[in-house]
């Protein structure tokens, strides 16, 4: 794509910077504690409403004959002893399967902030999770497209502390300073600490997003704006960490980043989830003209190539836009590839010079990889003119 993200980012960042100088709260915390469970709406159920919105009656018949798994039993994570102690607030995001008799499947950690504690919770709890199992031409079956985001919050605490606001406006002096390295360097250390809360996560990873525009690194930009999302909800609207206006401009920016690394489902929904914000036309209309590059070359006989290095998760989700799929250029260790799509999965050893290929009827899907930490290797989204 022609649309670098280089210099509409240093543009606005610094624009937004400037406009938004960091008004942080400064709240006590209380000792009670909850933790909430929500469902994702992932970007291929996104792509899933517009492929039947656009497929033929017949098409449509097969499609929605499949009923998907109700939940009877979702209990919540236990709070980690430790972390409700020091006030420490996270998430944990997972990807998992519900079998043919309504029990949860290979439940996987996608991503997380906070205590590693909360991982060892959220697993614990998801296991333990009861439904009644999907249903496809009248018969029970697998539930493979599902993803969940425990929150661990604890009850009253809504700002910052005053040792945060003081160690976070010296990152930001440094930061408007452009000394981009040395206020990273002073990031990390607020990273270490294990006692931060929601709001004060939000602006750090924000501020983490900030700082890979400054060093270039528009991945980790991606990583931490996709971080700062989950940590500025709260549990009512308006306790919201950043306002709308931000918010727009982050997803705008998402937009642009993931189309340059060929997250085209990414980009499509983080430009869907813009759209339905209110007073955000301008931001639609500049952006409007990537999206329309984006889905001509889906449509296209072009390769979509998306290059990766497993990070230390030791795992890497994709969801893909066509139903073919290669890798190429593996340096490292890859163990195995699994489909997990809205109605089957298969897991696979990993080779190149092997092209997948994904019944339309197995619906939308996700791959996942997993191996070593630092293997690099391309998967490429095959076109199906290519392939036949």
């Amino acid at each position: 794509m022609k649309n670098s993200p280089r210099l509409c980012l240093k543009m606005r960042n610094r624009a937004f910077c400037r406009a938004l100088a960091p008004v942080l709260l400064l709240t006590t915390m209380s000792v009670s504690s909850h933790v909430n469970a929500q469902e994702l709406s992932l970007p291929c159920d996104e792509v899933e409403e517009k492929v039947k919105a656009a497929t033929a009656a017949d098409e449509v018949k097969r499609i929605t004959a499949f009923q998907p798994a109700k939940a009877i039993e979702r209990q919540a994570p236990d709070y980690p002893i430790e972390a409700a102690r020091r006030g420490q607030e996270g998430w944990v995001k997972m990807s998992y399967v519900i079998d043919e008799e309504g029990h949860v499947q290979d439940p996987v950690i996608s991503d997380y902030s906070g205590s590693r504690a909360f991982k060892r919770k959220a697993l614990s709890a998801i296991k333990r999770w009861t439904f009644e199992p999907a249903m496809k031409d009248g018969k029970p079956t697998q539930q493979c497209h599902q993803a969940v985001q425990m929150d661990f919050m604890m009850g009253g605490r809504r700002g910052a502390s005053g040792r945060f606001i003081s160690a976070y406006k010296d990152v930001d002096s440094i930061y408007q300073q452009g000394n981009y390295v040395e206020a990273d360097a002073a990031l990390q250390r607020l990273h270490e600490k294990d006692n931060l809360n929601r709001y004060e996560n939000a602006w750090l990873w924000n501020m983490d997003a900030n700082i890979a525009s400054g060093l270039e690194d528009w991945q980790r930009e991606l990583d931490s704006f996709a971080r700062m999302l989950p940590s500025n909800k709260g549990d009512e609207k308006k306790y919201d960490v950043f306002g709308d206006d931000h918010i727009a401009f982050v997803h705008q920016r998402m937009v642009i980043l993931a189309s340059q690394f060929g997250l085209y489902a990414d980009a499509l929904s983080y430009y869907d989830r813009l759209n339905e914000m209110e007073g955000q036309q301008q931001r639609i209309d500049e952006i409007a003209p990537l999206v329309t590059k984006i889905r001509d070359h889906i449509n296209s006989d072009d390769a979509i190539k998306v290059t990766v290095t497993i990070d230390k998760r030791g795992n890497w989700f994709h969801t893909l836009v066509r139903n073919q799929f290669a890798f190429d250029n593996i340096q490292g260790d890859l163990d195995t590839v699994e489909v997990r799509c809205d109605t089957h999965r298969e897991k696979f050893t990993v080779a190149e010079d092997h092209v997948w290929k994904i019944p339309e009827s197995w619906g939308q899907c996700r791959v996942l990889v997993e191996g070593d930490k630092s293997t690099a290797f391309n998967l490429i989204e095959v076109a199906q003119t290519t392939s036949s």
